[in-house]
């Protein structure tokens, strides 16, 4: 195989350098945007060089109770992540493995179940979970977005199940293991990328989501989500607290996906290459 040539190679790594401006660009608005004072946040031309004020941070923590919004937030996304993974894996394997002439339209109709429009469902939650005693509480949420994350899991985790040779599984049995034990202690283990992709995907929708948690939570199951918009009312936008309030949100969806980052990788190429 030939080696790129240097113009091949400038081309590639400029071509890097604008997807990487694209992206970051975003984010290094909201993290400047955070700590600028707000006489100069709309200043024309744009001030690249000022004194950062921590003033944002200061109202978020002090005069809003934010890491109450935060910890809401995190008790709802892994909350539902973990229920969703274990429902869904479970799901995703007897569909995989289970050999039925109408297996293909059950794994269509659960995915259907995301295919309604979150406006169309919030008024039915809502009057189920005020008439449950629910509304206002993480539990609620926590069943809204395990609902809609399981269908993922499922479609997700069966093609990383079809993956794992029955044989081996087969071979489990003769060993003497029982269908959950096989399941656990090999085809799971042997799926674990697509777990962390999985896992990716239902963190990232549960903590940013913000039409349920706005309709089914008030004072006390609040998440971060909803608090920032409490800075955008018809008096005034606060845009330094509403930067401030996206920075932080931003940082746990990082950190959870470059905790799982070992097998996304794995789990995002599984399959490109037989």
């Amino acid at each position: 195989m030939n080696k790129p040539s240097t113009r091949q190679a400038i081309l590639v790594y400029l071509l890097l350098a604008v997807v990487l401006i694209v992206f970051l660009t975003p984010i290094y608005l909201v993290a400047s945007s955070s700590v600028k004072p707000a006489p100069i946040m709309f200043q024309k031309p744009p001030a690249f060089f000022f004194t950062p004020t921590w003033e944002h941070y200061h109202v978020l923590f002090t005069e809003r109770p934010f890491l109450k919004f935060i910890g809401n937030s995190l008790i709802v996304a892994l909350g539902s992540t973990a229920i969703s993974l274990v429902f869904g894996s479970l799901a995703a394997y007897a569909i995989s493995r289970i050999r039925h002439r109408r297996m293909n339209d059950v794994a269509f109709w659960i995915l259907s179940l995301r295919m309604f429009p979150p406006i169309t469902v919030v008024v039915p939650y809502y009057i189920i979970f005020k008439t449950a005693g629910l509304l206002d509480t993480p539990l609620a949420l926590i069943i809204v977005y395990s609902t809609a994350n399981i269908p993922l899991v499922v479609w997700l985790m069966k093609g990383f199940f079809d993956e794992v040779p029955s044989a081996l599984e087969e071979a489990a049995m003769v060993d003497g293991y029982g269908i959950l034990e096989t399941f656990w202690r090999v085809t799971l283990p042997l799926a674990a990328p697509g777990l962390a992709v999985s896992a990716v995907f239902c963190f990232i929708f549960s903590w940013n989501e913000f039409l349920f948690a706005l309709m089914l939570t008030g004072s006390k199951a609040q998440t971060a989500t909803v608090a920032v918009m409490s800075f955008w009312s018809s008096d005034a936008v606060q845009w330094g607290r509403i930067m401030a309030g996206s920075f932080i949100i931003l940082i746990p969806g990082v950190v959870f996906v470059l905790t799982c980052q070992r097998w996304l990788v794995r789990g995002l190429t599984m399959g490109s290459v037989k």
